[in-house]
């Protein structure tokens, strides 16, 4: 016969940790675009389950041993991501949130700046930095640290400047570098007759969560990188509402909202890591034979 463990605090506190990686490993996948993966592993982990509890002790036994192969595997594999995770958890625990804001002139000072090199045929790739470092991501480039202007901009993309054909960093307010090279992005399909700026800006934005603004040469239009996806921008009102929602996002905000927000978004993921760690609890702790 078997029988069920008495539930306390640390079991409760056991499960809640639990879903908690496992939501943010279904998150990860999610994001990743690597969901046949999860389902690869989890499919692999009921095999493993139902062996467990039907005593299969040769299947326990190998499946032991495959998932120390898998571990290191996945390590080689998502080398990437797994650095860009770690390095969220220290900027997380090191600066809590991103204290950045942004002002009616500057998002203003940007649109007319973009408008202007759309409407004269001049390439830009503008970066503005959210939280993630991008020190391991830029290369080469000039520091400045110097205040946002429409000058300023203009004089950098000016085709006679060393730094015309690189991409110009925001940070807080403030041009911090100018002349960078970007990361290119491998999603060829996303840039079909796009150029090398668009490139760049893809390539950066898959690996952080920054926003660029591109300017096609080319053909005048104005795009926006963000989250691993490239997209155009039909208007100069929705160019500036995508910035002012860029920088609203990574404002400080109320713990009310925020507590709201965790639970008005990824519903599925947070249920589905909430089941799976109450079944791991029940199968290897909760239920014991008498």
């Amino acid at each position: 016969m078997l029988s069920l463990k008495t539930v306390g605090v640390a079991d409760i506190l056991d499960i809640g940790l639990v879903a908690v990686l496992i939501y943010a490993l279904l998150i990860w996948f999610k994001r990743t675009k690597t969901a046949f993966v999860a389902m690869g592993l989890l499919m692999l982990a009921v095999v493993y389950t139902v062996a467990r509890i039907m005593g299969m002790y040769m299947t326990v036994w190998i499946f032991q041993g495959f998932f120390a192969v898998l571990i290191i595997a996945i390590v080689v594999i998502f080398q990437e991501e797994l650095r860009h995770i770690f390095e969220r958890i220290a900027v997380w625990s090191l600066q809590g949130r991103s204290q950045e804001h942004s002002t009616p002139r500057e998002v203003e000072m940007l649109v007319r700046s973009v408008s202007d090199f759309a409407r004269d045929r001049i390439g830009a790739l503008i970066v503005l930095h959210g939280r993630d470092p991008l020190d391991r991501h830029v290369e080469g480039g000039w520091d400045l640290n110097g205040e946002l202007s429409e000058a300023l901009l203009e004089s950098i993309f000016d085709s006679h400047s060393l730094g015309h054909d690189g991409a110009v960093l925001i940070e807080n307010g403030r041009v911090s570098k100018f002349g960078c090279q970007l990361p290119l992005s491998k999603e060829f399909g996303k840039l079909t007759h796009l150029g090398t700026r668009h490139s760049a800006a893809l390539g950066l934005s898959e690996r952080t969560d920054i926003l660029a603004i591109v300017v096609s040469e080319e053909k005048g239009t104005i795009s926006i990188a963000r989250d691993g996806e490239l997209s155009n921008v039909d208007s100069l009102g929705q160019l500036q509402a995508l910035i002012e929602g860029f920088y609203e996002e990574r404002a400080p905000k109320p713990a009310r909202q925020t507590l709201k927000g965790f639970f008005a978004h990824n519903l599925k993921e947070k249920g589905i890591a909430l089941v799976v760690s109450i079944l791991m609890w029940l199968f290897f702790i909760g239920i014991a034979p008498k």
